[in-house]
């Protein structure tokens, strides 16, 4: 008969097996049948992670139930969306060299759209990067992908890794110090989405 319990550990061993940054801690599914312990590691156990809102075209940097940071971003044109969901940093890169399926290279400096700072969420390509359109800032303008002003982008950069997790919503009603409940436009026309 199996019997399910869910343990934490810190165990510095195990952290150096999975290859993971020392400050996250994992969870393990321990599964006991007829005497045999199998111990698998789950996902691990984080508290830092990035919530990116479409509509109020924000980005914040939450630690548990903390707001730690949060940034105004320009998000995907309509007909670009940036798309919803639940993703991880995948890679980091500081002075990334562009280059756009079909299009030529653009190395770092100031006409590199990536800017400064480039943090892939998706194999398909979109990420969090520092911008050189700072106008575009707060609108729907890319072409999917999250853009930052460039400190802002540089300072996001210095408190997350490879494997912090991000998620993207579509809430159109929000909250904002100094003025309470707030609309946001459904730039996507999607309605008012349920999230599980």
């Amino acid at each position: 008969m199996w019997t399910h319990r869910r343990t934490l550990t810190f165990a510095l061993a195990t952290l150096l097996a999975f290859n993971a940054p020392a400050a996250h801690a994992f969870s393990f599914e321990t599964f006991d049948f007829d005497g045999v312990t199998l111990v698998l590691p789950s996902s691990p156990v984080e508290s830092l992670r990035i919530v990116i809102n479409l509509p109020a075209r924000r980005l914040a940097l939450v630690e548990g139930e903390t707001l730690v940071a949060s940034w105004p971003v320009a998000v995907g044109k309509p007909t670009t969306p940036t798309p919803v969901g639940s993703f991880r940093i995948l890679q980091m890169a500081k002075d990334p060299t562009w280059a756009p399926k079909g299009g030529p290279i653009v190395p770092p400096g100031p006409h590199n759209p990536l800017g400064t700072r480039w943090m892939r969420i998706s194999e398909s390509g979109y990420g969090i990067h520092a911008t050189n359109d700072p106008k575009s800032i707060g609108h729907a303008r890319s072409k999917g992908c999250i853009r930052m002003q460039v400190a802002d982008a540089e300072a996001l950069y210095a408190r997350v890794s490879v494997g912090t997790p991000v998620e993207i919503v579509y809430e159109l009603q929000g909250w904002e110090d100094g003025k309470g409940p707030v609309s946001y436009p459904d730039l996507y026309a999607q309605g008012p989405q349920t999230q599980p």
